[in-house]
């Protein structure tokens, strides 16, 4: 190549401008006010008001929160209306990367499924937002990439097991919604160990009669999770029924669970130095 050619192709290669890559987890601690001077006016103002503001960009990726930050960022193919050459990501995962590759870069997530052809992957992270990503059709590259704070979350919602007590599930039907770890029978009932749970099966009618939750795990309880401080758990199931010593320096508080039709307790495992739930469980009388 000549030095005149060389000049050339890199003109054309800088003629197009600098593409920049943006973690928009950073929004999580942005105000409102800063997105817009980072990001421009939004295409779309789905909601702004007193409580919060609902944002849609169209590079592809909407943001909604309050004054102190962002509380769900989403970025998703369908969104892009102005193609740009800057990239958008969330945890480095990006629209049109490879399901597999980013699961092997992340870690097992804590629930990952494949519904109607499409790859779906959940994690827990340290912030306490739910990381969630999932392919096209058929497809390895990814197309709807979310992050979102779990309290208050739609998708906390479905991760609370307190809606299976008194259902019927056959092993079929729970391999199909979990991974099962591990199972074992006794005295007319199934365990089942999954990741992040436990059901106890009634072998007779296939009622789901127990579920344990334990220590750092992605479900809840009407809300409620390990590592909550009991003063939460008592806003929402009320007085405890009693109170005894347990293991370890722990006190185990029972409660009526007022949500299912036969007579159900919720035990909780609290650690007595900071007051945190350690193990939860909830079951018929």
């Amino acid at each position: 190549m000549s030095v005149l050619a060389l000049f050339l192709f890199v003109g054309i290669l800088s003629s197009g401008g600098e593409s920049t890559a943006y973690e928009l987890t950073k929004m999580t601690t942005m105000s409102k006010q800063q997105i817009i001077e980072k990001f421009g006016n939004p295409s779309e103002i789905v909601r702004e008001d007193a409580d919060g503001y609902s944002f849609g960009y169209d590079a592809g990726f909407m943001v909604s929160g309050v004054e102190k930050g962002a509380l769900e960022i989403s970025i998703q193919k369908d969104m892009i209306k102005s193609p740009t050459t800057d990239t958008f990501k969330i945890f480095d995962v990006t629209i049109g990367s490879s399901y597999d590759e980013n699961i092997t870069r992340l870690g097992k997530p804590n629930l990952s499924t494949v519904k109607d052809g499409k790859k779906n992957a959940m994690y827990l992270t340290n912030e306490d937002f739910l990381l969630l990503f999932s392919t096209d059709i058929n497809s390895d590259q990814i197309s709807t990439i979310d992050f979102v704070a779990y309290n208050g979350s739609v998708q906390s919602q479905s991760l609370d097991l307190s809606k299976m007590l008194g259902l019927t599930a056959s092993e079929e039907e729970i391999k199909k919604l979990f991974e099962v770890k591990d199972k074992s029978t006794s005295q007319g009932e199934t365990l089942y160990a999954l990741e992040g749970s436990e059901l106890v099966i009634d072998n007779h009618n296939n009622v789901v009669k127990q579920i344990i939750i334990p220590t750092k795990s992605i479900y809840n309880l009407q809300g409620i999770r390990t590592n909550d401080s009991l003063d939460k758990a008592t806003q929402v199931l009320g007085k405890p029924l009693h109170t005894n010593e347990g293991v370890k320096n722990t006190t185990l508080y029972s409660y009526n669970f007022a949500g299912s039709q036969s007579p159900t307790i919720v035990n909780l495992t609290v650690n007595n130095a900071d007051n945190k739930i350690v193990y939860m469980e909830i079951m018929f009388k």
